[in-house]
């Protein structure tokens, strides 16, 4: 990009010509501005998602968690599993309503 140096020659500087300085100097202003405010949406989106991801992923390490509890308890006891399974579904229900909640709320918060 070329920049347009005013005229330093000593000479009188125009109206026109300080007119036409400041009206570069705002728009350069204006562009910096943009590009500020476009760096800032980037990182503000790039941290949701970092964060969406970071609670999606310790949710499914505790389902994971739980489904190895339940599978045990099993075992141990087969008559059991229709109320564990109850318990295992209502947990996974919890996590999934927690997530949608932060997605809401990320949402939100732009």
């Amino acid at each position: 990009m070329s920049e347009l140096v005013p005229f330093g020659g000593g000479g009188i500087v125009t109206r026109e010509a300080r007119q036409a300085g400041r009206a570069i100097s705002r728009s350069k202003a204006r562009t910096q501005v943009g590009i500020a405010e476009a760096d800032d949406a980037a990182d503000v989106a790039l941290a949701k998602v970092e964060n969406l991801t970071m609670a999606t992923g310790s949710v499914m390490q505790q389902v994971v968690r739980v489904t190895k509890a339940q599978r045990e308890l099993e075992q141990l006891v087969p008559e059991a599993s229709a109320r564990l399974n109850f318990l295992v579904d209502d947990h996974l229900l919890g996590c999934s309503e927690l997530l949608a909640d932060l997605r809401r709320e990320l949402r939100r918060n732009r």
